[in-house]
C-alpha cells in the first residue's frame, strides 16, 4: 500500500467532493481525516463507501461526525483493506447528507465554534424561558456550565447536530452563553436520561465514560454544617481569578470601566440588602472577582454574571425560596432602570 497524492483541507476542498471524485475512478483505499485531537478513517472498496470509524463512532455515525470537522485535513491512502461492511447506503445518499450537515454546521459554528464549549444559562433561578420548544426546555434544564455541548448530546442520547441547533437558538435569543471552562454544578439528570446511562454506586460518577470531575459541593440544605448561630455555612468561594490580558473587543476605556465597577457595587449592595448577614461575605467575594474581570476588560458580561452568580449561590446555599424570589426581583429592577 502506498499513500496517494490526494490530500487537502475541509475548507479548501470539502471531503464529500473528493470522495465523489475517488468513487468515480473506482479506487479502493482509506481516507485518513485529522482534526486535532480527533481522527477518522473512511474506507472505500471499488469506489463504494464501506466503512468508517472515529474515536467515538463507526459506520454512518462516524461519517456524519466527520462532516462537522470544518477545520480538518485529509489524505487518501490507496490500497486494499480488510474491514467490516458498516455502510450500505449509496454514495450519493451519504455524500448528500454530509453536504447538508456541513452547511448547517457552517451557520451554527458562527455562534458555536466548538463542541467542547460549556453552555451556561443566563436565566435567574425561577425565571421562565421564552420562545422555546419542549426539547429545548429539556436541554435548558441540563445547562449549568457543567457539560460541554458534546457531553449534552451524549446525556440526551441525541445527535450532536440536533443539540447544536437547539443550543444555537438559545444562544441567539440570549438565554445561553458559551464558556471555555467548566463552571457551575452538575445538574440532576431527569429519569428519562438517567435510565439510559450505566448504573454506578456514586451519583458523582453517573457518566464514567466522560471522565468528569467530582461535584464541587452538595446543595441540599440538610447536608450543610451549621455555624455557631445555626446559620448554614456557604459553599467555599472559588479561587480568585487572575486578571487576564486585554483581548480583542475588551472594554479598556477607563470611564466605561469605572461605570461598570460602580454598577457592580450597586448589584452587591442589592444582594447584601436582600440576603441575611451570613451571606454578605459571599457577596463581597463575588464582587471582588467581578471587579477583577471588569478591570481585565470583560465588560458588561462580568457585571451581568455577578448578578447571576449571587442568585445561584444563594440557591445553592439553601436560601429560602421566597427570599431568592425577592432577591431576583431586586436584581432585575437594577437592569431595567
Amino acid at each position: 500500500m502506498s499513500q496517494g497524492l490526494i490530500q487537502g483541507s475541509m475548507r479548501a476542498a470539502p471531503l464529500p467532493d473528493i470522495i465523489q471524485l475517488v468513487s468515480q475512478s473506482g479506487k479502493s483505499g482509506c481516507f485518513h481525516v485529522l482534526d486535532e485531537p480527533k481522527r477518522a478513517k473512511i474506507y472505500m472498496k471499488d469506489g463504494k463507501l464501506v466503512h468508517a470509524v472515529t474515536n467515538d463512532a463507526q459506520g454512518l455515525d462516524a461519517v456524519f461526525e466527520v462532516a462537522l470537522w470544518l477545520d480538518g485535513s485529509y489524505h487518501f491512502e490507496e490500497g486494499s483493506f480488510e474491514v467490516v461492511l458498516s455502510i450500505t447506503k449509496s454514495n450519493a445518499a451519504v455524500l448528500m447528507e454530509m453536504h447538508h450537515r456541513m452547511d448547517e454546521w457552517r451557520v451554527i459554528s458562527q455562534k458555536i465554534s466548538s463542541l467542547d464549549l460549556y453552555p451556561v444559562s443566563t436565566l435567574l433561578p425561577g425565571e421562565t424561558p421564552h420562545g422555546i420548544n419542549p426539547r429545548q426546555a429539556k436541554l435548558l434544564g441540563l445547562i449549568t456550565g457543567w457539560f460541554t455541548l458534546a457531553e449534552l448530546a451524549e446525556v440526551m442520547q441525541k445527535p450532536v447536530l440536533t443539540v447544536a441547533k437547539d443550543l444555537y437558538d438559545l444562544v441567539m435569543t440570549g438565554q445561553v452563553l458559551l464558556k471555555g471552562m467548566r463552571s457551575g454544578r452538575k445538574p440532576e439528570l431527569p429519569a428519562e436520561f438517567a435510565l439510559t446511562l450505566p448504573l454506578a454506586p456514586e451519583p458523582s460518577h453517573v457518566l464514567p465514560s466522560l471522565n468528569l470531575p467530582p461535584q464541587r459541593f452538595q446543595v441540599a440544605p440538610e447536608l450543610f454544617e451549621h455555624g455557631r448561630e445555626g446559620a448554614p455555612l456557604l459553599p467555599p468561594l472559588p479561587a480568585p481569578v487572575a486578571p487576564k490580558p486585554p483581548m480583542a473587543g475588551a472594554v479598556t476605556d477607563p470611564v466605561k470601566m469605572s461605570k461598570l465597577n460602580a454598577f457592580a457595587q450597586r448589584i452587591a449592595t442589592t444582594g447584601r440588602g436582600a440576603l441575611p448577614p451570613h451571606y454578605h461575605e459571599m457577596v463581597n467575594g463575588l464582587l471582588a472577582e467581578a471587579t477583577q474581570r471588569v478591570n481585565a476588560g470583560d465588560g458588561p458580561e462580568a457585571v451581568k454574571n455577578l448578578a447571576l452568580t449571587i442568585s445561584r449561590r444563594a440557591v445553592d446555599a439553601g436560601c429560602d425560596a421566597e427570599m431568592v424570589k425577592h432577591l431576583n426581583a431586586q436584581l432585575k429592577a437594577l437592569f431595567s432602570r
